[in-house]
């Protein structure tokens, strides 16, 4: 019975222990023997809950012998015990640990529902989660399920945390599944997932549509349909995928973003339709984004960039460090963690500055909901403060999320030997399968094998899939532990 628990964990079923052990699951092997669908139903598993549990199920059948997943059991505790993580978040003196999740199987979700637990935030409220550099991590809730692996989330990484009242967050509207028999085509189209691989799916070619192929390749690889997104097919809805000039000889790539668009519009940015995690009157919310919206109309550029070092040194927010930076610098509408990182961060630091029962400057004290009131004032006094501040660890790399020598965006970034930048593999392969040389390899005869993952720019494709280049804050060694 000891052998069930660390099982079910490894597959993020351990809230259903108790259940297990109710129907007399005492050994592991009655996984195997002793279960079937009916029993499986009264467990009460979610669709996603049955998936995992059908993946144990294979896994002990491969394994063969209790004693050997016992023995991988024990495995995967002590790559548990080797991978952590620290995150801070404001008014956090310290960084925090955490060091007991798998990250081949727990995911940036589970993560993030951790440091929820851990740090008591309450049902009403959500995790948005930064890289170091203050990049965010949690926009897309697609890419929260992908494992910390997945995700390039690695052993020692530190993030960032802020909480925010979980109706800030953007919600994806799911496609309901039609409960329709699939009738399979005589027509095999191959279509290649970004970093999930190829499927041949069988269609109709003169009656199948886009969407069919869509619906169908969903059940096939288990992504839901409104996050595949087809490219580089053009054509009016409802054609068929003869007229949109698909047929077995081509190969339909599909990327992965779980919205049509995550960046708010410049018209949207400055209205208020963010609350912060302390609630403020309407006159304070009002006062915050036309403030906001003064500012980045009058006073943004590079001499904002001063501003944002002295933000950056009292508050040790590199998620507010950079979405400014975006705004006021470059003049660029994040993504809505983003906001969230202003709304947010702005509030403490606020909050800091001005008279309250614990901080009096002289008899006037300002109320927590009244803080925002208090914005224009409050932007006066950092400026004129950071007029003499350094910029010198105010620094950006300019990541390009293109493919080189075009607009169309990066699916599977990769790099081949001796050339730094970075191609899309469906080039690379294109121009292998053509024999043709790429200037500046330094491999004559480029061989598949030889092609090696960017996974730097992969992070940021899976944390911003929308976005065609990024500002990359580069001095987060100032950063580290900074406040």
């Amino acid at each position: 019975m000891d052998s069930i628990y660390p099982l079910l964990e490894q597959y993020r079923l351990h809230a259903f222990y108790n259940k297990c052990i109710e129907i007399g699951v005492k050994d592991v092997r009655d996984f195997i023997d002793s279960i079937d669908d009916e029993i499986v139903e009264r467990l009460g598993l979610s669709q996603v809950e049955k998936k995992r549990f059908g993946n144990m199920l294979t896994h002990i059948k491969r394994l063969g012998s209790s004693s050997e997943p016992l023995m991988n059991v024990s495995a995967v505790k002590k790559a548990m015990e080797a991978f952590r993580v620290t995150y801070r978040f404001p008014k956090c003196p310290e960084p925090k640990e955490i060091s007991d999740m798998d990250p081949s199987q727990n995911t940036l979700e589970d993560l993030m529902l951790r440091i929820g637990f851990l740090e008591k935030i309450g049902n009403d409220k959500a995790v948005c989660l930064y890289s170091v550099e203050g990049m965010p991590l949690t926009d897309d809730p697609f890419f929260n399920t992908w494992s910390l692996k997945e995700r390039h989330i690695e052993n020692g990484s530190e993030l960032y945390a802020i909480f925010t009242s979980k109706e800030n967050l953007q919600f994806a509207a799911e496609i309901p599944l039609k409960n329709t028999r699939e009738i399979p085509g005589v027509d095999t189209v191959r279509c290649h997932i970004m970093l999930k691989g190829d499927y041949e799916i069988n269609m109709d070619l003169d009656k199948d549509t886009l969407g069919d192929l869509r619906r169908k390749l969903s059940n096939e690889s288990g992504i839901p349909a409104h996050v595949l997104r087809a490219k580089d097919v053009s054509g009016g809805l409802g054609q068929s995928l003869k007229n949109l000039e698909i047929s077995s000889e081509s190969v339909v790539h599909f990327s992965l973003c779980s919205f049509d668009t995550m960046y708010t519009r410049d018209s949207e940015y400055f209205t208020s339709d963010i609350t912060p995690s302390v609630d403020q009157t309407l006159k304070g919310k009002s006062a915050f984004f036309s403030s906001l919206c003064s500012i980045n109309l009058s006073q943004s550029g590079q001499q904002f960039l001063k501003v944002i070092a002295y933000i950056r040194k009292l508050t040790g927010c590199h998620a507010l460090a950079q979405a400014l930076y975006q705004l006021m610098c470059r003049n660029e509408f994040g993504t809505r963690s983003q906001k969230i990182a202003i709304v947010e961060g702005l509030y403490n630091l606020f909050r800091e500055l001005l008279p309250s029962l614990v901080k009096r400057m002289g008899s006037q004290i300002i109320e927590d909901h009244e803080v925002f009131e208090q914005s224009p004032v409050c932007w006066a006094y950092l400026m004129s403060q950071a007029k003499n501040e350094s910029t010198e660890h105010e620094s950006y790399g300019r990541i390009s999320l293109n493919c080189e020598g075009s607009e169309n965006r990066l699916c599977e970034p990769v790099r081949v030997p001796g050339i730094p930048m970075v191609f899309d593999r469906k080039f690379i392969l294109a121009q292998i399968k053509a024999m043709a040389r790429i200037p500046g390899c330094s491999e004559k005869d480029l061989k598949e094998t030889s092609i090696e993952r960017a996974t730097d720019v992969e992070r940021i494709l899976l944390s911003l899939p929308q976005m065609r280049h990024f500002p990359l804050w580069i001095s987060k060694n100032y950063g580290s532990g900074h406040k």
